[in-house]
């Protein structure tokens, strides 16, 4: 059987002295697979992915990405083996250009390789989103939520991830935006890219994956096939709103 892609063991977690957010998660993603994650607020859902990403630091228990230990390693260190994380709302650098805050993404790609590479990944970025091409040296702080967002996705894309952590990327955004991020996600997936996804609209996220893990008050509850959680009475009336 092939190595998962990620390999959650035992994680406990938590912000303070003996309060722990996350008790005894486990969690299996196995490579090039779209995994969503559903909880309600507080579920501690935020703290997996910030966790995976190593912004937070492990109590207890283990994280394996690619087949290597990753518990205690730094986020740096996390994102050069090919694990990215787009955090829950619009991050960009407000004063730099679309282009300038695509560019930050590729700082660590070796001089001799680098703008002919760099030159090749804006404009894949590009293709899949028009609207940063036209925008491209435009400031970032005064493009609309939904276009930051975007830009956000295209900045994870040119650091090419292996593995890409998604938390809540739909977060204030209108539906039409909405659909079109999660079209390039799953064109992103497609061609091989593992997907971790935190979506508060559950819909949208037993749409996109094709199965998930269902999180409460720290703890995996439920986990199967995503048709099969869309199915399910208890998710339907938690999540569902049937």
């Amino acid at each position: 059987m092939a190595e998962p892609m990620l390999e959650v063991r035992g994680l406990c977690v938590g912000y303070g002295r003996g309060r722990h957010v996350l008790r005894d998660v486990e969690l299996t993603v196995g490579s090039g697979e779209f995994v969503s994650v559903l909880g309600p607020n507080g579920a501690g859902k935020s703290t997996l992915m910030n966790a995976l990403a190593g912004r937070l630091p492990v109590a207890s228990g283990s994280i394996r990405f690619a087949g290597e230990d990753i518990t205690n390693i730094r986020p740096g260190e996390r994102v050069d083996r090919g694990l990215q994380l787009a955090l829950e709302g619009h991050r960009v650098v407000a004063e730099l250009s679309v282009a300038d805050n695509l560019r930050l993404a590729v700082f660590r790609i070796p001089r001799r390789m680098r703008r002919r590479e760099v030159d090749a990944r804006l404009d894949n970025v590009y293709q899949r989103f028009a609207v940063l091409a036209k925008f491209r040296n435009k400031p970032a702080g005064m493009l609309s939520g939904g276009e930051q967002q975007m830009l956000v996705i295209g900045r994870l894309l040119m650091g090419r991830p292996r593995l890409l952590l998604l938390d809540e990327p739909s977060l204030g955004l209108a539906p039409v935006i909405v659909d079109r991020i999660y079209e390039v996600v799953r064109e992103i997936n497609a061609q091989g890219t593992t997907i971790v996804l935190v979506e508060q609209n559950a819909n949208y996220a037993l749409d996109v994956s094709s199965r998930g893990y269902v999180l409460e008050t720290g703890h995996v509850v439920l986990t199967d096939t995503s048709e099969n959680l869309r199915n399910d009475e208890r998710v339907q009336a938690a999540y569902l709103g049937t």
